[in-house]
């Protein structure tokens, strides 16, 4: 008998099993090939200081050194780099925003992720005359996640893990006490790493997602000189293998498919036009739906009436820096070795859990 089924190898999918696998836990995997997960288009970016007030993201100073270490330590297993480390550019055209962050910067909770120089001439010179001033932060990156997860899986298979690359069907699951059986497939207990289709999870309904549509463009720019950097200017520059870039995203909640939309792409080609003083061409436009959680903290934790059945998704925008620490928080978890963490546990949902 299996001690874990996953579903879903997205990336909390890849992350839990690598701290499983570390645990000596023996697993299987369901996955419909990554068919319109988020985390295959996503750009993967690590970024400390976020929001309109320039604050640093939930528990930074834990999440983020740790994801490093951990992308660093999936490295060494693959033979494939996946992580980039990233000064991001934070860029202004209004003098107002501009102020705003200056007065942000000496709050000395900032100290360590504001990097001390800025070549604004530099900046000026690609992004136009317009461009009032501009930041960078660090301790930042990026994350390849297509990269990641295609690798993960090819590592999966050659450690000869049962993986069924097909739709998870709900209605095959059989429940028992002390087991879990889906097809010839039996485990202790079943994770579900679903993404945005947790929404149709029958044991999972009453947890509550925003869903975020976001599009995004893939563009060869020739002689862009900041290859090393991310680059945001309302939109992300993120720069992905020789003149290829990622360039998004939009963030629609009002949406009515997953498909790429006429709209946004005008949208996203004219945002491109005004911040970059350099001639491109666009390769693709690719749309995906990434599930986030009202309060921004993923979901972890048991099925209430059905203890062998677990959750850990809504990973949402920020999945790059949250899910490392979460993942290895909840295998530790399931190992019985700490308490779940009362802001991830899908406990904290009272009036949905009673």
């Amino acid at each position: 008998m299996l001690d874990y089924l996953i579903i879903g190898q997205g990336l909390a999918g890849s992350l839990l099993s690598h701290f499983l696998l570390k645990k000596r836990k023996t697993l299987a995997f369901v996955d419909n090939n990554h068919s319109e997960a988020s985390s295959a288009v996503a750009a993967g970016i690590i970024n400390p200081i976020t929001g309109r007030n320039y604050v640093k993201s939930w528990r930074t100073d834990e999440l983020h050194p740790f994801a490093f270490k951990t992308y660093s330590e999936i490295e060494s297993i693959l033979g494939t780099k996946i992580f980039y480390p990233r000064n991001v550019a934070m860029l202004f055209r209004e003098v107002e925003s501009s102020n705003n962050l200056l007065a942000r910067i000496s709050d000395p909770a900032l100290e360590g992720y504001v990097r001390n120089e800025f070549d604004f001439n530099l900046y000026q010179n690609i992004f136009g005359s317009s461009l009032v001033s501009g930041v960078e932060f660090q301790q930042s990156g990026r994350l390849d996640m297509l990269t990641f997860i295609l690798k993960w899986k090819e590592y999966l298979f050659g450690k000869g893990i049962n993986y069924l690359q097909e739709a998870f069907d709900y209605n095959l699951l059989e429940l028992n006490e002390n087991e879990v059986v889906y097809r010839k497939l039996r485990a202790k207990g079943i994770i579900f790493c679903e993404g945005h289709a947790a929404a149709k999870n029958p044991y999972f309904s009453n947890l509550h997602y925003n869903f975020a549509k976001g599009e995004m463009l893939l563009v060869k720019i020739p002689n862009y000189p900041f290859k090393d950097k991310l680059a945001k200017d309302g939109i992300f520059i993120v720069h992905l293998r020789e003149d290829l870039y990622w360039v998004g995203s939009t963030y629609d909640r009002d949406f009515e498919h997953n498909k790429p939309t006429k709209e946004a792409f005008e949208n996203l080609t004219k945002e491109l036009s005004q911040m970059l003083d350099l001639p491109f061409e666009i390769v693709d436009h690719l749309a995906a739906i990434r599930p986030t959680v009202r309060d921004r903290k993923p979901y972890l934790g048991s099925h209430p009436q059905h203890k062998n059945l677990y959750i850990f998704n809504g990973l949402g925008a920020k999945g790059s820096s949250l899910g490392p620490f979460f993942a290895a928080h909840f295998a530790d978890w399931l190992n019985t070795e700490v308490e779940l963490d009362r802001e991830v546990d899908i406990k904290r949902l009272k009036q949905v859990f009673k």
